[in-house]
């Protein structure tokens, strides 16, 4: 049966939806973020997507999951040089305890959810591919809105690359483009299964950890971040994470698919949830809608802690006024909210050796503790600010 899902996010309005579920309490100060853009993403036309035709056929209702998908990954499976034109949800399928598969040199189009979607699983490679034409399918209007951001969809989240309770894995040298609900993401599993129609209330937290996203090329992804790594589940957790080399290049705003969100986000979203010992290093993004880099804690006892964000060239970002209110090239925050709550916490966040141009904050930081921050080389606009806390 087709259930109602939470929508938790690299950066999310409408927070009170979330927190009144388990705090009955609204938020306060809540710096304003979301992944999905309400408004914007749910009023693109279903016919601006794109429809290749199907070329693969579709196995039903994989993992068990209410959704279909063109290839289903076997254990120590290399998946080489092929191209997967579909219109199942999934393009390829890597499931639970599915583990040493190798995806590699493939080209994935037409998936109305995900182009990749890997849960539950280790040891799992997703190399020099091209994943684009994914994800326009996901909103439906007969669809319940997601709690946390508005949009009409059966599941949460949906990424051309999508790592849900995924570890020791590597997603390296990929073209991620023109996805309908972001570009890659890496989240932790659980009651809550960010990608998947059908739910189990009773599934166990499975995090991912000692993942590596590396030197890939994302641009043109809508209505989703295009790299994030963020929690998805009450007590989740996501550690030891090297997101390196990448580049994410945004193209501005689409008439039929609302703004290419771009940026890179570290986030601990739903309470008593945590991201630790991330490391940020050498990507080049620009002209994001979001901020370029964005580590924060959004929910009551969420925490980040010990994220590095070292020698990243950031330009243009956040040309949306997403979560500071002028353009910004590196954005930490904890949400604020009143006593007794416990508080959310960015613990350890260092910013060093960065290249941080036409922003009119270089980096701007919210909350209880402000990020370490030397070394950085920032030039901003007109009257704007290198380094700002609030």
């Amino acid at each position: 049966m087709r259930a109602a899902r939470r929508a938790l996010s690299c950066k999310e309005k409408g927070k009170a939806s979330l927190l009144s579920n388990h705090w009955k309490i609204a938020a306060v100060g809540v710096a304003a973020a979301s992944t999905a853009l309400l408004g914007l993403v749910a009023a693109a036309p279903a016919d601006a997507a794109p429809q290749p035709a199907k070329s693969t056929a579709c196995t039903a209702n994989v993992g068990d999951s209410g959704l279909s998908a063109a290839v289903v990954a076997r254990s120590h499976q290399r998946i080489a040089h092929r191209t997967i034109r579909t219109s199942c949800d999934i393009g390829i399928y890597v499931g639970a305890g599915v583990t040493h598969v190798t995806i590699d040199g493939v080209r994935v189009s037409g998936a109305h959810f995900q182009g990749i979607l890997a849960q539950k699983t280790s040891y799992l490679t997703v190399a020099n591919s091209t994943v684009t034409g994914n994800g326009f399918q996901t909103i439906d209007p007969s669809a319940p809105a997601l709690p946390g951001n508005g949009l009409h969809s059966y599941v949460g989240q949906s990424f051309g690359i999508s790592l849900f309770g995924v570890s020791h894995s590597t997603v390296r040298g990929n073209a991620v483009f023109n996805n309908g609900r972001g570009g890659i993401g890496v989240m932790d599993n659980g009651a809550n299964n960010p990608g998947t129609i059908t739910q189990n209330t009773s599934a166990k937290l499975v995090s991912s950890s000692h993942d590596v996203v590396i030197n890939n090329r994302m641009w043109a992804n809508y209505g989703g971040c295009a790299l994030v790594v963020a929690t998805q589940n009450v007590g989740g957790s996501l550690s030891d994470l090297v997101l390196t080399g990448n580049t994410v290049n945004g193209t501005g705003m689409s008439k039929a698919h609302g703004p290419d969100v771009g940026g890179l986000v570290v986030a601990a979203d739903p309470p008593n949830s945590s991201v630790r010992n991330v490391v940020v290093m050498h990507n080049r993004i620009s002209n994001s809608f979001e901020g370029g880099v964005i580590v924060n804690a959004e929910a009551p006892n969420s925490s980040t802690r010990n994220v590095s964000v070292i020698g990243n060239w950031l330009s243009r970002n956040n040309w949306g006024a997403q979560e500071a209110p002028k353009t910004a090239g590196v954005i930490v925050f904890a949400n604020a909210f009143p006593p007794p709550v416990p508080a959310a916490k960015n613990l350890g966040t260092v910013v060093v050796g960065n290249v941080i141009t036409k922003q009119f904050y270089g980096i701007w930081s919210m909350g209880n503790t402000a990020p370490i921050t030397f070394w950085n080389w920032i030039r901003v606009t007109s009257g704007g600010v290198p380094i700002f806390h609030g």
